[in-house]
């Protein structure tokens, strides 16, 4: 199924279905809380119900890539896109907790299978000396979603009414399934459908673990910029700290085709281990930064690390199994992003709580930079100059 060209037409109908799954996600992200406590629910009960997802792709996500690997990833992505679809237009006609528990569970369900099994699908139109290249694109819809549609979604709720914000995204879930449609079902061998006995190896891809742990490192840092860089920036007295995450998707749409181009050509090392460095030496400035120009720069810095790194981490865990496994390498790669970018906050809160002030974030951002220094070690150690060469021309 391999394409000798990148851009062919199923890979771009795939990359228009994950920008459609990042801008329906991001749509209603940033109403949700408020739009839960407008209809009466507590703080609390709101920020239980909008985590839900998260929790639910994380129990979800090892069966997703099984699935996506036995069974046919279009079917998988259509029945996605139908659970998720149940589960925003739930948050539209009822306002009773228990049911908005379990739309959220059922929205939740159909996010982990999509999130694997476009990258599943994704990686067979892929050829396969360009899967850093295509899988650097096929990050680009979730940048694009998360700089741009959280303002529209906002402006959307002003202008007309959260529910209409609600109803938009189910109908960009719509256009994902009916995108689907252009795809061929193919028939499952035999062998894959008469495979019932799970297995650890069907969970969990053991071989994509190294790249999963060092990967886990940018994840971190992501749940520890997410939750704290707006009270650091409190702290230190540096207001208009939000357009960090702007200038840090600009750069990360910039830089992550031409990271993959590189991996492609040169081999993994030669892109991870500066991401790496860069991401490091980032975090240590940030914690001493009290300026939004400097805070920005480390951004700047950040997301070129990042931007780098992380498509090119995601790449080799598909080209380690190949794409017959690219389901449960995909699961893996992002089980560890749940499992880290979860981990984050909760010791950085330890931290802040430990020391006082601004040191607080100071020593939570070093964390951050020390960790990433043993990803850096963890992966030279992990791979070899001849193995960085052989990733990079893996079908050649």
């Amino acid at each position: 199924m391999n394409q000798e060209k990148l851009w062919n037409k199923h890979y771009i109908l795939v990359l228009l279905v994950n920008t459609l799954h990042a801008f329906s996600f991001y749509l209603i992200a940033t109403i949700l809380s408020k739009y839960l406590i407008g209809i009466g629910t507590t703080v609390s009960m709101a920020g239980f119900i909008v985590g839900l997802i998260s929790l639910t792709s994380l129990i979800c996500r090892p069966f997703s890539g099984m699935m996506a690997d036995r069974l046919n990833n279009v079917t998988l992505l259509k029945w996605s896109t139908i659970f998720m679809g149940i589960g925003l237009i739930g948050f539209i006609i009822t306002t009773n907790v228990p049911l908005l528990i379990f739309f959220r569970i059922i929205n939740g369900v159909g996010f982990a299978l999509a999130g694997t099994c476009q990258i599943a699908l994704a990686s067979h139109y892929i050829p396969k000396d360009k899967m850093g290249e295509g899988i650097g694109y096929f990050g680009l819809g979730m940048v694009i979603g998360s700089a741009v549609a959280p303002g529209i979604g906002i402006a959307i709720a002003d202008v007309a009414s959260m529910k209409v914000t609600f109803l938009i995204s189910a109908l960009l879930v719509a256009g994902e399934y009916v995108i689907l449609w252009f795809f061929h079902e193919e028939k499952q061998h035999k062998e894959k459908l008469e495979k019932i006995k799970i297995r650890l190896r069907d969970i969990i891809c053991i071989e994509a673990l190294p790249f999963t742990l060092i990967a886990g490192s940018y994840s971190f840092i992501n749940g520890i910029i997410s939750s704290y860089l707006v009270l650091y920036a409190d702290e230190v007295g540096v207001t208009g700290v939000s357009v960090y995450f702007t200038v840090c998707a600009v750069v990360l749409f910039l830089i992550r085709p031409f990271s993959g181009k590189l991996m492609d050509k040169k081999g993994i090392r030669v892109v991870v281990i500066p991401g790496l460095i860069l991401t490091s030496c980032s975090m240590f400035i940030l914690g001493v930064s009290r300026t939004l120009p400097m805070i920005l720069l480390t951004g700047v810095i950040r997301s070129l690390g990042q931007g780098a790194g992380q498509p090119a981490l995601q790449a080799g865990c598909i080209n380690k199994v190949g794409v017959e496994r690219s389901g449960i390498a995909t699961s893996t790669y992002y089980l560890g992003s749940d499992v880290f970018q979860g981990i984050g906050p909760m010791i950085g809160g330890f931290i802040v709580e430990a020391v006082a002030g601004a040191a607080g974030y100071t020593a939570i951002f070093a964390v951050c930079g020390i960790f990433q220094l043993f990803a850096l070690g963890f992966f030279i150690l992990v791979t070899g100059k001849k193995y960085g060469v052989l990733m990079g021309a893996a079908a050649k």
